[in-house]
């Protein structure tokens, strides 16, 4: 096997593999060719070639979140390292295991004006798990023995202990594109071994007792992977009468028993009822959680007790009210803890789900009368989603809509919510089309994350099991929503930055079909053929007016609040 004539090249790439690396995605360049080559002739690796390094780093994460399995991802010097910081920073919030090889010039030329040349080291330094200088240059057994100390270090963290992205940073003299036959390399690597975190008997029985007082327990869940486990534990959870469990369609975790549209269910509450609808009890789990209205509502109120249960990140205050952090699986915990809880007689369950079924009601007569808009978009669109369909969702305006709807059919909901920016979402997706073929994928993106992201289309890889659906409100229609002042002078320049252009001809360009829909009246049948459609490589762009989006927004809240009714 001829691999780089870099020895030290050779002993990074033989540990990579020794430790279960499987997945490449290389940029191309020129002081990186000793790793390109290394390990795209090597039998251990699926190397995929990907032009732009922004792009490829969200492309590494949407396969590393599809396999659930780490991805190296490989550039060359300079600034091209530097165009991965975007994705590290969502896989550092995300704890999704990248590993990041940045080639680079020998340390005596930094600051020597020496081209494509700047200070690498702790490159990613707020946003990585580890970071490591390896040495390409490698000769001596202390130098292997170093580089292979450091990738297992690394690898362990990014997948184990602490997973998220690692950086290794890799300075390489020339020459570079010699190659050699490779002798039989047998790298010392070591692997954790891999422990389970449970309660004591004695915490055990503090919690219950805590659990036990309360008549009101609120369950919390941000974003989730499917995971048929943790689902049915909840589910059990359910079953308490003073429980109540609240998910958002990010959480991967639906059931009739579960608040799922919370915005909808907490929206028109006033201060009274908000005391009154208050757990005394919160249990927090899972990552971001979509709802802004959620977060004030909890952190308004005078919560007893918080418990915040995750493998790493315990600690996290984000509702101002944290008693106990428990650094234990969620899934695990429920299973020890379920079985000890005592019934509490309680309303505070069958409560929230009568204020669920009656606010449900009036959620479809609204749709009855609703003017053409992106609501009523949303609304048509989550009709028609096969249920095998796994929906990836651009930030900004389309995951805020996504949350107002059922998602119990849909296979699994994902965003890129560790940092929540629209840089990434396309590349996100085509990431995770490739690495699932046999699965069906939808993109549903805003023009503006869209147009922002076109590169991900820019690669030679085959994806053909991947739809996106764009809605096109000629700008960054999320501005209009949220709470921003829509009368400045700035709003359409500088906020909303809107545009007039459509995806038609970067459809044609990069070789996807292509269907527009502009008025209401051709929605539901354009809807139809989008989804019946075989093959994937389909842009789906539907246009909305801007400036009639919030009013109807406003309506839909309006409706939900005038025609509500409480009742016990």
């Amino acid at each position: 096997m001829k691999l780089s004539g870099k020895k030290g090249i050779q002993h990074i790439v033989m540990s990579l593999a020794a430790l279960g690396l499987e997945e490449v995605v290389l940029c191309p360049g020129s002081r990186n060719v000793p790793l390109m080559i290394s390990f795209n002739r090597h039998p251990a690796f699926r190397c995929t070639s990907i032009r732009d390094e922004r792009s490829a780093a969200f492309f590494a994460l949407g396969k590393a979140l599809e396999l659930q399995k780490p991805v190296a991802l490989v550039c060359t010097s300079g600034s091209a390292t530097l165009n991965f910081a975007p994705a590290v920073s969502e896989a550092y919030y995300q704890r999704v295991p990248l590993m990041i090889l940045t080639a680079d010039r020998p340390g005596e030329w930094i600051g020597q004006g020496d081209g494509q040349t700047i200070n690498q080291t702790c490159l990613y330094r707020n946003f990585i798990r580890g970071s490591y200088t390896l040495r390409g240059d490698a000769s001596t057994p202390t130098d292997f023995w170093y580089n292979r100390r450091c990738l297992s270090e690394g690898y362990n963290i990014a997948t184990l202990s602490d997973p998220g992205p690692v950086h290794f940073n890799v300075p390489l003299s020339e020459p570079l594109y010699q190659v050699a036959e490779t002798a039989d390399i047998h790298p010392g690597i070591f692997k954790e071994t891999e422990t389970e975190k449970k309660l004591t008997a004695t915490s055990l029985s503090v919690l219950k007792e805590e659990f036990a007082g309360c008549t009101k327990v609120m369950i919390l869940t941000g974003q989730h992977r499917v995971d048929p486990v943790f689902r049915e534990e909840l589910v059990r959870m359910a079953g308490f009468e003073n429980v109540i469990v609240l998910t958002e369609s990010l959480s991967n975790t639906h059931h009739s028993r579960f608040i799922e549209n919370i915005d909808r269910c907490i929206t028109n509450f006033s201060k009274t009822e908000a005391e009154e609808w208050a757990p005394e009890l919160l249990i927090t789990v899972g990552g971001a959680v979509v709802s802004k209205r959620i977060k004030a509502f909890l952190r308004e109120q005078s919560i007893t007790h918080h418990w915040h249960i995750d493998s790493f990140d315990a600690m996290q205050d984000t509702y101002q009210s944290l008693t106990r952090a428990i650094p234990m699986d969620p899934a695990v915990f429920f299973q020890q803890l379920q079985p000890v809880l005592p019934q509490v007689v309680s309303g505070y369950r069958e409560k929230w789900l009568k204020r669920k079924d009656r606010l449900a009601i009036l959620h479809e007569a609204f749709f009855d009368q609703c003017a053409y808009s992106d609501l009523l978009v949303f609304y048509k669109l989550y009709q028609h989603i096969p249920a095998n369909t796994f929906v990836h969702l651009s930030n900004s305006s389309p995951i805020r809509y996504a949350q107002l709807f059922d998602n119990q059919e849909i296979a699994g909901s994902f965003s890129n919510r560790g940092t929540s920016g629209i840089d990434g979402c396309t590349s996100t997706a085509v990431g995770a089309a490739t690495a699932a073929p046999q699965k069906s994928f939808l993109l549903i993106t805003g023009d503006v994350a869209f147009h922002y992201d076109i590169n991900a289309l820019w690669n030679n890889t085959t994806v053909d099991n991947l739809k996106i659906l764009v809605i096109n409100n000629g700008g960054g229609g999320i501005f209009r929503i949220i709470a921003a002042p829509h009368e400045l002078d700035e709003m359409e320049a500088f906020l909303e930055t809107s545009m007039t252009t459509n995806a038609e001809k970067l459809a044609a360009h990069f070789g996807w079909d292509y269907l527009p829909v502009r008025h209401e009246n051709v929605l539901e049948e354009s809807l139809q053929s989008f989804f019946k459609k075989v093959a994937g490589r389909t842009i789906l762009e539907i246009f909305t007016d801007a400036k009639k989006n919030p009013v109807i927004l406003e309506q839909y809240w309006e409706f939900l609040k005038e025609n509500f009714v409480s009742y016990e």
